[in-house]
């Protein structure tokens, strides 16, 4: 079982899922940039008008986004881990951390989402363009460490055998 265990495996795959949850989230706040823009500026008349939920059910549903994507980000890492031969001890230690770190809210409150809100800033005035660009951004760093350390352990993997 030890043989199997990576630590370097399970912390890229770790990085990733938060890069990855990072960039869902702000989708989520792009899809509904008049929304938070409203809530935002405390102008309530404005976000009753937007959508039939209050405040609180709202937020609610972005909670409901970053575990729906912290599943999917776990299942996906666990068939990578299933595919490539690695331990089912990886990807319980992977879920762990990630739900651990999701429980810190760090996905939201770290200091690069303020730098990328400020950059980000520059292309838009609301939260919706803005908080689009920054998620592709996220995204697509997100995706290319874990397409990285899908490589990498692949190389890894066949200089073991040979």
């Amino acid at each position: 079982m030890t043989k199997n265990f990576n630590l370097k495996l399970i912390l890229l795959e770790c990085l990733a899922l938060i890069f990855i949850v990072s960039g869902i989230k702000r989708f989520y706040v792009a899809y509904n940039g008049k929304e938070f823009d409203a809530l935002l500026n405390k102008d309530w008349g404005k976000f009753d008008s937007l959508t039939n939920l209050s405040g609180p059910e709202f937020l609610v549903n972005q909670i409901y986004w970053t575990i729906i994507s912290l599943i999917i980000g776990i299942l996906i890492i666990g068939i990578l881990n299933w595919k490539y031969k690695f331990g089912i001890i990886n990807s319980i230690i992977v879920l762990i951390l990630t739900f651990a770190i999701s429980a810190t809210g760090i996905y939201s409150s770290s200091i690069m989402n303020r730098y990328l809100n400020y950059f980000c800033g520059f292309f838009a005035e609301g939260y919706g363009i803005a908080f689009l660009i920054g998620g592709l951004i996220i995204l697509s760093v997100g995706i290319i460490i874990l397409w990285k350390t899908v490589t990498l352990n692949k190389k890894n993997r066949t200089q073991q055998w040979l």
